[in-house]
């Protein structure tokens, strides 16, 4: 328990825990009732026993009463204890994944190249179910460690030599549980980190289903993830067999007290040392006390799994975002949306620099195309306007402001991108369209759609603009999922336009109602657009030649043809090939 990574578990539980006091303090309250009347109850069972014994009539009656009284008492408190010990920890549970959920959306472009979808999601589900059940249990953990110390003193009140003798037990007991929590530790991460991988298989199997079935791979995925499972199977089968040789212990130690007590105490009640009343007292202490120590050493033998679980929370919770909001941000002034790279230079985290140098500027109200062959770094160099990543050198202005200075919000309301890969979610076309402009109004979505020629072929849609598209809108084709994210992107109203090869995925002829949609959208706004087709050059004023980083030449596509051997190859090559560079690499 003494590991960094336990140690850094524990402190986020006790963090989260600090957010929620009043709920802790109801639930450990309701407990702690419960707790005080088990103490109060085997007391009065005791006494009812020695005023029978004793012929004393009339003290029954009150004490009867006092054990209804107790009784009721009692249920309050453990229903208290289970309503507020849940609640504390679905509370903390939710609290803990919209804190993961607002911090994974703050982290930069380059985490999620990193980390896998399925190990995200891992975090989300199983480790925070861990978290979950520590949380649960921990106000009844607490009031059974007051409640066990309150016991072993009324033991010796009662008897002092039948008290240490039930007291040895303890020091047997917490030797046995630190035992068995040192040997589950790397276990239990194990476990965890399994459970992880095996979330990333049924992910990748499941959004990646189209290419699964293309290619036949069905059999190969199901032993992907027969394999992941038999991992988590070692592992969870080593942690079974510590706890099975480990819980007879946190049974034995208990059921020996117990005979040692009988076979001692038998003696001293026959010896007149200790009534009969005080006997079957102390004997009920007993069997109270051996439910909380089992609760105890259940708590404190999960206690190694869920710390290992918090400490991947938090792991995650720690991240720095590369990309953050400056202090103090500055307003970005009005303009029309000119864009300066200044010997902008990049490179990824132990890899080659993909720009190198850079230096553009483009005029605002223009389009400028960016042409290069696979690796040039075309779309790195589009994606630092918006900031989805930061240059390792130079700058990046926005109609004179670098946009470091700018809040990230304030700065991507001004630049939509609309993707090679066109995403769209599972809602409503509406919805899909309104996803950055949540508050416009039905007639602004259907004039951004009109723009961007969507609105004839969403009217045609079964519930029109009210209906729900398929995961990632598969159930609308390449060239409609492409208007639909221009409208999208239109509706913003942005400063600037970034199309990354927005024509690539469907045929010419609806190549070209996109590029009549695009002529209309682009009139009068700053756009980029990442090209890779001959046609895609017609709808820009300037075009940006990039090999291997740098900038080789600007002008005029007509210009480029002319002068620049090498950019009339590029576009020939890819035009030959027909399709641009595979999505998720730096072209």
């Amino acid at each position: 328990m003494g590991s960094p990574e336990v140690r850094r578990g524990l402190r986020l539980l006790f963090r989260t825990l600090g957010r929620y006091k009043v709920d802790s303090a109801r639930s450990i309250g309701g407990a702690l009732v419960w707790m005080a009347l088990v103490v109060v109850i085997p007391l009065l069972v005791g006494r009812v026993i020695d005023d029978i014994r004793g012929g004393d009539r009339e003290g029954l009656v009150p004490v009867v009463v006092l054990l209804v009284v107790a009784g009721v008492f009692q249920a309050v408190g453990i229903g208290a204890r289970r309503y507020f010990g849940f609640r504390l920890s679905y509370r903390a549970e939710a609290d803990l994944r919209n804190r993961m959920f607002a911090h994974i959306q703050r982290l930069a472009f380059s985490f999620h190249d990193q980390t896998s979808t399925g190990q995200l999601m891992a975090r989300a589900s199983s480790d925070l179910s861990q978290v979950r059940l520590i949380f649960a249990m921990l106000p009844i953990t607490l009031a059974n460690l007051a409640m066990f110390l309150l016991v072993v003193t009324v033991l010796v009140v009662i008897d002092p030599i039948l008290g240490v003798v039930a007291g040895l037990t303890v020091p047997t007991l917490l030797v046995s549980a630190n035992r068995y929590a040192r040997r589950v530790i790397d276990l239990s991460f194990g476990v965890q980190e399994r459970l992880a991988d095996l979330s990333q298989v049924v992910e990748e199997a499941v959004a990646g289903i189209q290419v699964v079935k293309a290619y036949g791979q069905e059999r190969q995925e199901r032993d992907r993830l027969d394999r992941a499972a038999s991992r988590i199977f070692e592992k969870t089968t080593a942690l079974a067999k510590q706890s099975a040789a480990f819980g007879p212990l946190f049974e034995l130690i208990p059921s020996a007290g117990t005979v040692a007590v009988l076979w001692l105490g038998g003696f001293r009640v026959v010896d007149g040392a200790l009534s009969l009343g005080e006997f079957v007292a102390f004997l009920q202490y007993l069997a109270v006390l051996v439910l909380p120590i089992r609760i105890t050493g259940w708590f404190f033998a999960n206690l190694p799994r869920a710390a290992a679980a918090a400490s991947r929370v938090d792991e995650l919770l720690e991240t720095a975002p590369e990309v953050a909001d400056p202090a103090p941000a500055r307003t970005l002034p009005p303009g029309r949306g000119e864009v300066v790279f200044e010997n902008v230079a990049f490179g990824y985290p132990d890899g080659p620099e993909v720009l190198e140098g850079v230096t553009v500027r483009v005029r605002g109200g223009t389009a400028v195309g960016l042409v290069g062959a696979t690796g040039s770094g075309k779309t790195t160099l589009a994606h630092l306007i918006p900031r989805f990543r930061d240059p390792v050198s130079g700058r990046v202005l926005l109609d004179g402001i670098d946009v470091r200075n700018l809040r990230l919000d304030d700065l991507r309301s001004e630049v939509a991108v609309v993707f090679q890969e066109t995403f769209l979610f599972s809602a409503s076309v509406r919805d899909n369209i309104a996803l950055g402009a949540p508050e416009a109004g039905d007639e602004e979505v259907r004039a951004a759609a009109r723009l961007a020629q969507a609105h004839d072929f969403i009217c045609e849609l079964p519930s029109d603009y009210g209906t729900v598209v398929g995961e990632r809108g598969h159930s609308l084709s390449g060239g409609q999922r492409q208007r639909v994210a221009l409208a999208r992107a239109v509706l913003r109203d942005p400063r600037v336009l970034i199309l990354d090869d927005a024509t690539s995925s469907v045929d010419a002829i609806v190549e070209a109602d996109i590029q009549a949609a695009l002529r209309r959208v682009m009139a009068g706004r700053t756009t980029i657009i990442i090209a890779h087709r001959t046609s895609t050059l017609a709808l820009v004023d300037e075009v940006v030649f990039l090999e291997d980083g740098s900038v080789v030449a600007t002008g005029t596509h007509e210009e480029l043809l002319a002068t620049v051997p090498r950019y009339a190859e590029v576009l020939a090559r890819a035009d030959e090939l027909g399709e641009p560079a595979e999505p998720g690499v730096s072209a």
